[in-house]
C-alpha cells in the first residue's frame, strides 16, 4: 500500500489516509476485549447448528492478536500518507 501511494498521485495518498484511519479504527475496536467478545459471540450465536464449528469459534484466541496487527498497519499508512501528502 505505502509503495503504491508513493507513485501515485494526491487521490492514492488520499485513499491510503481514509483506509489508514478505517483500519485503526476498525483494529483498535477489535482488539479491545470488549469488541473481541462481541465479535465472538456474533460469530458463535450464528454458528448454532455446528456445534463443532461453534466450538472452534469459541476457542478462538487469535482475534485480537490479528485487530492488533490491523490497527498498526493502519497507524503506519496514517503517517505514510500524512509524510507524502505534506512532502508533496
Amino acid at each position: 500500500m505505502v509503495q503504491i501511494s508513493a507513485q501515485a498521485t494526491h487521490g492514492g495518498q488520499v485513499f491510503l489516509l481514509t483506509w489508514g484511519v478505517g483500519a485503526l479504527v476498525m483494529g483498535s475496536a477489535f482488539a479491545s476485549k470488549k469488541g473481541s467478545d462481541w465479535f465472538r459471540e456474533v460469530i458463535v450465536s450464528r454458528l448454532q447448528g455446528n456445534p463443532v464449528q461453534q466450538a472452534r469459534a469459541q476457542n478462538f484466541g487469535r482475534l485480537r492478536v490479528v485487530a492488533t496487527v490491523l490497527a498498526v498497519a493502519g497507524l503506519i499508512g496514517i503517517m505514510a500518507a500524512g509524510a507524502s501528502l505534506t512532502r508533496g
